[in-house]
């Protein structure tokens, strides 16, 4: 049983491929991801492990937060594959992955994703045995109510995410929080998700699965058709 795993969120494109365990990956930086780049890279990673899409049963991916341009290329690049084969398509959220990959930590938990003009996608979790469980909704957060919210919090806690694109001293040297991996979601995190989800049945219809984006874009297609090129950015 194949899993196709990948995440186009942020700065670094990841996708893998799994049975029971990691049989290849790619991971490359890119911050104006394109449909195309994707695709190629998805079949050049089918021809490394000697593998066929019809060979798939599920794809798991990231789902948001992060880049809106990033985050619709990933979703088209899933939903046309999984629509052509007739297979399952399961949504991880970054947040999650972040988190479930440094629980076995005993200090809260905090995912951190850059959504772009100086804001993030934040939210906490409590390790249990297993997994995290989710201490507080995910909402977004400017840098200044960051640093508020960390430095205030006198509770051992872990950073993990994009905290390294912060430049913000306070929250990087406060002495209650301990700055961790994963730094970033890759195929391997949203895989270790969506595994879970999958198993036990928990994931949305094919025509109900929505992109996380937590907040408008700054740019939308218009509804009319389009009679000139349109440039968009994040």
């Amino acid at each position: 049983m194949y899993k196709l795993s990948f995440t186009t969120s942020g700065q670094y494109i990841s996708a893998g491929l799994f049975d029971n365990k990691l049989l290849g990956s790619f991971i490359f930086k890119s911050d104006k991801g394109s449909t195309s780049l994707l695709i190629d890279q998805i079949n050049e990673l089918f021809k490394k492990v000697d593998l066929e899409r019809k060979d798939l049963s599920v794809i798991y991916f990231d789902n948001g937060p992060g880049y809106y341009t990033g985050l619709r290329i990933g979703f088209s690049v899933a939903q046309g594959i999984c629509a052509s084969l007739g297979i399952p398509l399961v949504p991880v959220n970054g947040l999650d992955a972040l988190a479930f990959a440094a629980h076995t930590s005993h200090r809260k938990i905090c995912s951190l994703i850059d959504i772009k003009r100086n804001e993030f996608a934040y939210c906490t979790y409590n390790p249990v045995p297993g997994g995290v469980v989710r201490n507080t909704d995910p909402e977004v957060i400017s840098v200044d109510n960051l640093e508020i919210k960390i430095t205030s919090d006198t509770e051992k806690k872990l950073l993990v995410g994009n905290w390294n694109l912060l430049n913000n001293k306070k929250i990087l040297n406060d002495s209650n929080s301990k700055l961790a991996d994963p730094k970033f979601v890759t195929a391997e995190h949203i895989f270790n998700v969506g595994e879970r989800l999958f198993d036990s049945d928990n994931y949305p219809n094919f025509n109900e699965i929505e992109i996380e984006y937590m907040r408008e874009p700054d740019v939308t297609l218009p509804k009319e058709n389009l009679v000139k090129k349109v440039n968009f950015y994040d």
